[in-house]
Order: structure tokens, then C-alpha cells, then sequence
């Protein structure tokens, strides 16, 4: 990753991934490649956005591994997303910065095949001075963005109805390194009920003073209920992104619970 200046970049608390137009927005060619690897193996595929699920198909450039029939998978039948986003850049000896978007994707299917991408936009240049001020030069619209986010609406609607039916019946749901129940997240040995939850959300941070705080994470602030009288009241955990499957999902049960 490339490692930039003193300005933070995050996405809103509703969960949006990274930069890009409308999400609804329609792409020209409603496909993203990507590799495959389940039952027939590693190969190279296209993924097709359709209205009720998506087309998984090999790439046609494969010979008869890329042959292996389409199959259609229903909404229903992605059963966890990861998402991460980058950007990716360096400067130029025309005091001009060079960015590019980077967006990383893995789709588990309920046969368990796992299809992971990861696509970028096209760079755009920036004249240093105004890189230095935070702000990045305008891009052509996204392709892959709008269609990755297509997916993620339409899978987090399902998994969301799922996670809150098996809480209510006194079940658990796995987020990664996180545990969902009735009361809260747990997380190693520390339980921190939905109520003390201040924060959680995806974000992705192109600068910081602090390095340590580069990259696309699940950050969660909480209530520190040890912290006594005169300690400090919040305690904070980042996760990295690709860590915790279905973050879309938890944001939202957490938004739902915290109050």
C-alpha cells in the first residue's frame, strides 16, 4: 500500500465501501472476472450481475477447464462477502501524484465455491499541491464499484433476515475473529454488549499521521466498563476487513441493537 499524507479518508457509518457513484447505478457490461476455486478447482471465471442472483461462467480463455457449464446462484445462496478497497499510488517527476481505486472481493457459495476478485479503476493524476490537501483528482465513473455494491445490497438483505432469525432463537453468529448473539459481539475474551457500542463501521484510510491506521478495517469503539471513575470511558478494536466476513450484515445488526 502506498503510504500518503495527513488526511482521512473513511466511508459513512451505513456501511458504503469505499468511493464510487450511486451504488444503483447500472455498469455498461454487468461483469466482473475473477478466480474460482471449488470442486472443478482454481479457474478463471466471469461473474454476472442478473436481478436475482448472479451467472458464475468460466472466462473463455481457458480451453476446457474454462468450459465447465454456467451455473446460476440465486441471492440465497451466497452464504458470506468480504470487501476490501485500496488506493494505490506514487509520485511522478511532474510533481503530480498518481492514484488508482482498488476494490477486493470474495464471494463463498453454498456448494462451497469461493470466487475472489480484485479490479481497479483507471488511475488518475493529481497535481501534488492539491494532493497534499487532501483532495483527489475526479475519475471516470466506476465500473466495478456499482456492481460490487449491487451484490453486497442485494446478499446483505438475505443474510441480515437470517443472522436476526438465529438470534432470536438464543443463536450465535460468526463474523470472523467477532461472535454475534442476543447481547452483543464477542470478541477473544472480551464481551461488549450491542448497548455499549458507539461505533462500528467499515472504513478505509489513505493518510494518517499514524501509519498504523492505513488500510480498509472494521473499527468498533465501545464503552470501557473496567475503566472506573477517572479512566478513560471507550475502548477501540480494528480488524482488518478481509477478516470479518459479512460486515455489512454486523453493521447493521449493531445499529439495529445499540440504541
Amino acid at each position: 500500500m502506498a503510504r500518503w499524507w495527513g488526511r482521512k479518508r473513511t466511508s459513512g457509518d451505513t456501511g458504503a465501501a469505499g468511493p464510487g457513484p450511486d451504488p444503483a447505478a447500472e455498469a455498461a457490461d454487468a461483469t466482473l472476472p475473477g478466480q474460482a476455486d471449488g470442486p472443478d478447482g482454481p479457474r478463471a471465471v466471469l461473474l454476472r450481475v442478473l436481478d436475482d442472483g448472479v451467472l458464475l461462467s468460466g472466462d473463455g480463455l481457458g480451453g476446457a477447464r474454462a468450459a465447465v457449464a454456467p451455473r446460476t446462484y440465486p441471492w440465497t445462496e451466497i452464504t458470506h462477502v468480504w470487501f476490501a478497497n485500496d488506493l494505490e499510488g506514487h509520485p511522478t517527476d511532474e510533481d503530480t501524484v498518481v492514484t488508482q481505486w482498488v476494490y477486493d472481493q470474495r464471494l463463498e457459495f453454498a456448494d462451497g465455491t469461493v470466487v475472489a476478485s480484485r479490479l481497479s479503476d483507471p488511475p488518475v493524476t493529481t497535481p501534488e499541491a492539491v494532493f497534499r490537501t487532501g483532495q483527489l483528482a475526479d475519475r471516470p465513473p466506476s465500473v466495478v464499484w456499482p456492481l460490487m455494491a449491487r451484490i453486497h445490497a442485494h446478499v446483505t438483505d438475505v443474510q441480515l433476515a437470517r443472522a436476526e432469525a438465529t438470534l432470536a432463537a438464543g443463536g450465535r453468529v460468526e463474523f470472523g475473529p467477532l461472535t454475534a448473539d442476543a447481547d452483543g459481539l464477542h470478541h477473544e475474551d472480551t464481551h461488549i454488549p450491542w448497548e455499549d457500542i458507539t461505533v462500528l463501521r467499515y472504513s478505509f484510510v489513505h493518510a494518517s499521521v499514524d501509519e498504523d491506521e492505513l488500510g480498509a478495517y472494521l473499527r468498533m469503539e465501545f464503552h470501557d466498563r473496567q475503566a472506573g471513575t477517572y479512566g478513560f470511558p471507550f475502548r477501540w478494536l480494528r480488524i482488518p476487513a478481509l477478516d470479518v466476513p459479512d460486515v455489512e450484515v454486523l453493521e447493521r445488526l449493531a445499529a439495529r441493537r445499540r440504541g
